[in-house]
């Protein structure tokens, strides 16, 4: 079957035993110990119930969080195979968690991911070097923030060598932050957690970045835990706007609708697919719900209105800079393919653009849990998306 499997680079994923979902073993205690285990600098920055685990040296990763301490349940995908394998020590993009840095474009003529006269194909794909297992340095810990800083040489298939720093920004938000960046008002009902994550990616090399040789962006990543009925809430600017398909021609009326401004997508990790919502269409968030964990998650992303220039990183493209703002990955589970993705994945990118030596660019992706009744959490579902979690579509 040959549809592109864009996450062939998620690969090691492919045979994960999910170790801390055996047993019932899901709590964000029992997850931080393992990663304490396997990792030697995973940091917990706590405010009351609200926790994150990071990494600083594994360029500044959220890996998992909880809305009610470390007896609650951990929000994180991890890849646990590849953690309890050490090869990790050497190639870490892979393992998963909330918040993890990435650079794109993935495929076109000024991919990074394919060696320079390399076919662009599944077979010939492979992660930046030092994007896979270049580490950070720690250069802030305080009780509620951590920052690390690397630099990074990636090539792209163009040939061009771009030379990198990368400063990365972990926030864990208290309840008042929560409340004033969405205005909204948290009762006693609710358990929740926010965090961010800040990044600036700096020109370091000696010449400036072009269009003609390729340019990069951020590109924010959250690997999620899901539920049979989890949908994804994209409010966008008007119906008539086109959603790409990564994977196929498009979707099927049980996995993707749009009504009233807002695109509903089934992400269950029942079946391989990924949208994308470009920057004509889109809003600076999106959010999903699962009725069985009570959970209501709601993601937002700095967004420059002015600029509408985007890597682009669907296969076969032939305009490198009309990419999109937002994607939805969403796995799946088939044996016979030997796929084991039972997650989903908020994407957010920065816009690119041309950059002289010394200059910079900034993305902020915030992520926020919110556990509650389905009454509550449609209050803040309708504040913050626009849509109550009654008149959802599936």
């Amino acid at each position: 079957m040959k549809f592109f499997r864009l996450f062939i680079l998620l690969s090691p994923f492919l045979s994960v035993s999910i170790i801390a979902q055996e047993n019932g073993k899901t709590s964000f205690e029992y997850v931080a110990k393992k990663l304490k285990s396997a990792i030697d600098d995973i940091v917990v920055l706590k405010d009351n119930k609200s926790m994150i685990a990071v990494s600083p040296s594994y360029q500044a990763r959220v890996f998992t969080s909880t809305t009610n301490g470390y007896l609650g349940k951990s929000r994180g995908w991890i890849n646990w195979e590849l953690l309890n394998s050490g090869k990790h020590k050497d190639s870490f993009a892979y393992l998963g968690g909330e918040s993890r840095f990435w650079l794109a474009p993935e495929f076109g003529s000024f991919s990074i991911f394919f060696d320079p006269g390399k076919e662009k194909t599944i077979e010939n794909m492979r992660a930046p070097k030092d994007l896979d297992a270049k580490k950070f340095k720690k250069t802030l810990h305080s009780e509620q923030t951590i920052t690390a800083v690397g630099t990074l040489k990636i090539q792209n298939a163009h040939g061009y060598f771009f030379d990198c720093e990368v400063e990365r920004t972990v926030r864990l938000h208290t309840k008042k932050e929560i409340q004033e960046n969405l205005q909204i008002d948290l009762q006693k009902k609710v358990d929740f957690v926010g965090f961010s994550a800040e990044t600036i990616l700096k020109n370091i090399g000696e010449e400036a970045w072009q269009k003609d040789k390729g340019l990069l962006s951020i590109w924010e990543l959250s690997c999620m835990l899901t539920s049979e009925n989890n949908q994804v809430i994209i409010p966008i600017q008007a119906d008539s706007g086109i959603i790409k398909s990564y994977f196929s021609n498009g979707f099927t009326e049980d996995v993707l609708l749009i009504k009233d401004n807002i695109v509903y997508f089934k992400a269950n990790a029942k079946q391989l697919n990924k949208l994308g919502v470009g920057p004509e269409q889109v809003k600076n968030r999106m959010g999903s719900y699962a009725p069985e964990l009570d959970l209501l998650t709601i993601v937002t992303f700095n967004l420059d209105t002015k600029s509408t220039t985007y890597v682009n990183s669907i296969p076969r493209n032939k305009s490198p800079y009309s990419g999109d703002v937002i994607n939805i990955f969403n796995g799946e589970i088939d044996k016979e393919k030997n796929y084991n993705w039972p997650f989903y994945e908020f994407e957010s990118s920065s816009n690119t653009k041309e950059l002289k030596v010394g200059d910079s660019l900034y993305h902020k992706q915030t992520l926020y849990h919110f556990k509650a009744s389905k009454k509550v959490l449609s209050e803040i579902s309708y504040k913050v998306l626009g849509v109550t979690l009654e008149a959802l579509a599936f």
